[in-house]
């Protein structure tokens, strides 16, 4: 049986108007390893994170690691922060630490747009609302769009969601929406050999959070929680060409006789993370 949705998605205005800048997401991955915690001001003293009345950074950042799968957040008694690293935040700080790599980037996009632990406004127009927009559309659409569901009242609804895909500084290699300044397009995750054991992880990782008791998922039932194939663009031949490659690296063992496809893990979550960077050159 499937586990119990609780949405405990970042609400809209989390971001406070501020882009994920990689080299703060780095700085907060190392803050967690050390196993320390604080309040704003004490991680803005020993990160470098700026934070203030106008430019508080750290708050919005801490969330950004956390709707991207990075950390799990704690508070002690004192309700202090106590960030601390996921398997995905582990092997990225060890291997990839500025969150350089496609493969970085598009996991963590991945759980930005989850709709129970990411952000509400990354879940909306990257899935539940994706029918609505399409893969190519206007800037004035989307604000149509986020008008209807959140009302006309809100301004700047879009904040970093367009800008962050354009900024070298934040996730730009993703670049999931890409703008020409005319029309916005969806950009699909890319499907190759090297980034392979990162997908897997990550499927895996989510079967293990939502389905802990099954060893074996269909594609449709991980779709239904995670929405990987609609965030990913991977609807239809991509889906078959991401897992066949997955299969090859000996992560998932894949059942085509059924329908939907039969998934089943060869590894657990942490051993599939900690390859997942063993194809890179």
């Amino acid at each position: 049986m499937a586990k119990k949705e609780v949405n405990t998605r970042l609400p809209r205005n989390f971001h406070r108007t501020f882009k994920p800048e990689r080299q703060y997401i780095n700085a907060i991955l190392k803050f967690a390893a050390e196993g320390r915690s604080g309040d704003a001001q004490a991680i803005s003293d020993k990160t470098g994170i700026p934070t203030g009345e106008s430019s508080g950074k750290v708050l919005p950042t801490i969330n950004y690691c956390q709707g991207m799968g990075l950390i799990t957040i704690k508070r002690n008694k004192d309700m202090l922060i106590s960030p601390e690293l996921t398997d995905l935040g582990r092997v990225i700080l060890k291997e990839d630490p500025f969150v350089k790599t496609d493969v970085s980037q598009w996991l963590c996009h991945l759980n930005l747009c989850n709709k129970s632990t990411g952000a509400e406004l990354w879940h909306f127009v990257f899935w539940s609302g994706y029918h609505s927009l399409g893969d190519k559309f206007s800037r004035n659409d989307l604000e149509n769009m986020l008008e209807s569901k959140y009302g006309s009242s809100n301004r700047s609804l879009i904040g970093p969601l367009l800008s962050m895909y354009e900024d070298e500084a934040s996730f730009k290699v993703c670049g999931a929406f890409q703008d020409d300044g005319k029309m916005i397009t969806r950009k699909k995750a890319p499907i190759k050999d090297d980034l392979a054991r990162g997908y897997g992880a990550w499927i895996i990782s989510s079967m293990e959070l939502w389905f802990p008791k099954q060893n074996q998922v269909s594609t449709a039932e991980i779709e239904q929680k995670t929405g990987w194939l609609t965030v990913c663009r991977w609807l239809g031949q991509g889906m078959s060409d991401i897992l066949d490659m997955v299969e090859r690296k000996g992560i998932l063992r894949v059942d085509r006789h059924m329908n939907p496809w039969i998934l089943s893990p060869m590894k657990t979550a942490r051993e599939a993370y900690n390859q997942m960077f063993d194809d890179m050159i």
